[in-house]
């Protein structure tokens, strides 16, 4: 690591742990969120994080907008998020309008563009040359991100992997202090899929994908799908 990469990953840190110290509070997924925005002058960040199922969860959103994005990868299964959790590589899509975009994301990139983003770029979690997550960046407004906004994206990447294991290694119960907001969302979603699973005597991948089948095709937010099913307002059959 060069001189200049020691400086860019001291500014990172720097600005991840003013944040966590403005509120007197341990550094927290939240921090690497919003310092992340800030720096690269998005419009919102989010983090996932690999589940159970396979699939990336919604762990972290700094806004409305993200939140949304987030959720509709996961609904459809398609987007810069998921592509980013299949690879070691950064998934950049600088315009979601574009022909490119649209044909990679069918499903993702009108849904996207309604919801207000203009431009998704997401980077992967690697730990063990695995990915593990996604850190995942928008703009309101289409454009490519600066090379040093990339160099900065992947530290802040970096420096939540980082974070998760030492949490994991010193206590995998405060692990869970890593999330909140939008992570805390998918223990109702768990125990969807569970009850699910039951209703149609499967798996939990089955009833994982019904649930996401229904959300897509009511064109409601996975969490409310969720929900009503936890409350008997919606019930599955084989």
């Amino acid at each position: 690591m060069t001189a200049r990469d020691d400086d860019r990953l001291a500014r990172v840190l720097a600005a991840v742990r003013a944040l966590a110290r403005a509120e007197d509070m341990p550094v927290a997924v939240r921090h690497v969120c919003q310092a992340c925005a800030t720096m690269v002058r998005a419009g919102g960040v989010g983090l996932y994080l690999i589940g159970d199922l396979g699939s990336g969860e919604p762990i972290y959103a700094t806004d409305v907008v993200s939140e949304r994005i987030m959720d509709t990868q996961v609904t459809v299964g398609e987007g810069p998020g998921v592509q980013a959790l299949d690879g070691l590589s950064p998934i950049l899509a600088p315009e979601l309008t574009d022909i490119p975009s649209q044909r990679r994301w069918p499903l993702f990139t009108p849904a996207a563009v309604e919801a207000g983003a203009a431009a998704v770029f997401a980077f992967p979690l690697v730990q063990h040359a695995i990915s593990v997550g996604v850190l995942e960046i928008h703009r309101v407004v289409e454009g490519r991100l600066s090379r040093d906004e990339i160099s900065d994206a992947l530290l802040f990447a970096e420096v939540a992997v980082s974070l998760l294991a030492d949490l994991v290694e010193a206590d995998p119960d405060d692990a869970e202090e890593f999330a909140c907001g939008v992570g805390a969302r998918w223990g109702e979603i768990h125990r969807a899929i569970g009850v699910v699973s039951i209703q149609l005597e499967s798996g939990l991948t089955e009833a994982f994908l019904r649930l996401r089948a229904r959300a897509f095709a009511s064109d409601r937010p996975l969490s409310e799908i969720a929900e009503d099913v936890l409350t008997q307002r919606l019930r599955f059959t084989p």
